[in-house]
């Protein structure tokens, strides 16, 4: 939410000197050596490094959003044009106090409609102002889910800016959120992308896939490499695009690749899927190395590499490859952000914290800066409940990535414990992306937490209509199968995800329960209680671990009491199922 995005570079220069000691004699002659400690190339600097651009904003990153309101409204006092009003718009809306956002929103609308009429000749001069005021206008009209306000203003703008990037990407997240996707296609029609800026092209590349533009998405993004191969924008969209489809992209790209067996674009993508997870991890060196000795792009590879040295616990291999990175670049985002990572692993958080600020300086539109690196050194910090601006400032720079949306969902999800708001960003990325039937199965699960359970039925069944593939979807239903007292349902569920993924010890766990209170069988549900127990590994959450192992001990308990088909005593409310 930066009043400004453009790039400093070369603001951090590293002293590579020795400050001379000075020698102070006071009444006894005592001499007091002080002695600068030679700087690091990426900074141990001592001073206060800030993404801020004003007080107010400051005020915004720290989440002091009432400090942050009063001083924009100081600033909005020395200010005829009406940003700083639409800046506390903006709060007021990540509040979730819609309606004095847009009290606020309408009176800078009518604010800035004066002031335009009155400098007809001379409107070129508050161009750049307009176009961001406009575009925020926009946008915090659609997080505030005045969705047919966002498409009527926006329209009428676009009349004014019809080129403008910004806006075109608001507009292109309008019209997919209100189902318009033959609008979006037009908005992307008119996107003047800048052929040679990679990462530009990258953006393009991800909105195309958004509409269904799969292969001129991957055509878009392989363009984008061979402009710049150190592009890590690139990788982003490739990571983003795979998160709940790992293996149908791995297919997609692989299909290309058998057809061009020397196109290096496809082996590195396929790399960066490879080294997400641990499991896969083998497939992804195997990659490196052919690509190891080609122009493949240096710091794309060896961030790759460092996915891996973290998946198999080489955490010194991963250190040092971000040390390489960072003193290879320095004074530049990726120098930064690299250095900052590797002062994460060294659990010097304050370092990591600075670097990653300086990052952001560098490069204001590098989008993961704010939904990934940050986040993670907050939450080493124990900050987590600070997360918020960062999330809010990612996806006022892209607001049609999904990715952001999500990530902020899971934060009020799991950080926060704000189910109405978690449920509002799902929401928001189900209309973005409605074939990932993940948000549908998130959505179930805080349904679940309020007793709404027939919603959470619905959203259930909409996630295996998606992709029945999943076991965890199953295994969800057959819980709430299973509370309603629906047990051939329940059965018929539990199996489904049994079939899906045998070694699943949560899915285990649930046909115990079922065996035990259903049928009585407290033999067979032991059996598979033992089955869960046994399969527990460094996967499984501790409160998992705690549930299974409780539920086992309680059976194991029970055991020699009762004989196979005896009515065991226990009932649902002893056993933990899991969703």
């Amino acid at each position: 939410m930066e009043n400004s995005d453009k790039e400093h570079k070369n603001i951090f220069k590293s002293s590579k000197y020795l400050v001379p000691a000075i020698t102070m004699f006071l009444c006894l002659s005592i001499a007091t050596g002080i002695v600068a400690v030679t700087k690091s190339l990426m900074g141990t600097k001592k001073e206060d490094v800030s993404i801020a651009t004003n007080v107010a904003e400051e005020s915004f990153y720290n989440k002091k959003y009432d400090a942050s309101i009063k001083e924009y409204e100081e600033l909005q006092k020395e200010d005829q044009w009406p940003i700083w009003n639409v800046k506390i718009a903006e709060i007021y809306s990540t509040e979730g106090e819609f309606v004095k956002s847009n009290e606020i929103l309408q009176k800078s609308y009518e604010t800035r409609n004066k002031i335009v009429d009155t400098k007809d000749k001379g409107k070129e001069t508050i161009e750049d102002k307009d176009k961001e005021l406009i575009n925020d206008i926009v946008l915090t009209y659609l997080m505030n889910g005045e969705n047919k306000k966002s498409i009527e203003y926006g329209e009428m703008f676009l009349k004014d800016y019809p080129n403008d990037k910004n806006l075109l990407k608001t507009m292109f997240t309008v019209y997919i959120i209100n189902g318009q996707k033959d609008k979006a296609k037009e908005v992307l029609g008119n996107y003047q992308v800048d052929q040679d800026d990679a990462a530009d092209l990258a953006v393009l590349a991800r909105m195309n896939m958004l509409i269904d533009n799969f292969d001129k998405g991957l055509a878009l993004l392989k363009d984008a490499w061979y402009k710049d191969k150190n592009e890590i924008k690139i990788l982003d969209v490739i990571t983003q695009i795979s998160q709940n489809s790992k293996w149908d992209i791995l297919n997609k790209i692989s299909t290309l690749q058998k057809k061009n067996p020397n196109e290096l674009a496809y082996k590195i993508w396929m790399a960066e899927i490879y080294a997400l997870n641990k499991e896969t991890s083998k497939d992804a060196n195997k990659l490196i190395s052919e690509l190891e000795n080609k122009d493949a792009g240096y710091i794309s590879l060896n961030l790759i590499k460092v996915n891996v040295y973290k998946n198999t616990g080489e955490m010194e291999k991963a250190e040092e490859v971000l040390n390489n990175i960072a003193s290879n670049n320095p004074d530049s985002f990726i120098g930064y952000y690299a250095a900052a990572y590797e002062n994460l692993a060294e659990g010097k958080y304050k370092d990591a914290f600075i670097n990653a600020q300086r990052s952001v300086i560098c490069n204001r539109n590098y989008i993961e800066n704010y939904t990934s690196l940050i986040p993670e050194i907050m939450i080493k910090q124990n900050k987590a409940n600070a997360i918020e601006p960062y999330f809010m400032t990612a996806l006022y720079k892209e607001p049609f990535n999904n990715s952001i949306i999500i990530k902020i969902a899971e934060y009020y999800k799991n950080t926060v414990k704000d189910s109405t708001k978690a449920l509002y960003y799902y929401n928001l990325a189900s209309k973005i992306n409605p074939s990932d039937a993940d948000i549908y199965y998130n959505m179930a699960l805080i349904k679940i937490n309020n007793q709404r359970v027939d919603e959470a039925m619905e959203l259930l069944k909409k996630s295996i209509s998606l992709n029945g593939k999943v076991a965890k979807y199953h295994r969800a239903l057959g819980s709430l199968y299973l509370n309603k007292g629906k047990n051939d349902d329940a059965i018929k569920e539990i199996r489904s995800a049994y079939d899906i993924n045998k070694n699943d010890v949560l899915t285990l766990n649930n046909a115990a329960c079922y065996y035990i209170i259903v049928e009585g069988d407290l033999d067979r549900g032991k059996v598979n209680l033992k089955a869960s127990y046994e399969g527990i590994n460094d996967k499984i959450s501790e409160d998992d671990k705690t549930k299974i192992t409780e539920n086992y001990n309680r059976v194991k308990a029970l055991s020699g009491e009762y004989n196979k088909k005896s009515t065991s005593k226990l009932t649902l409310s002893d056993l933990k199922l899991f969703y």
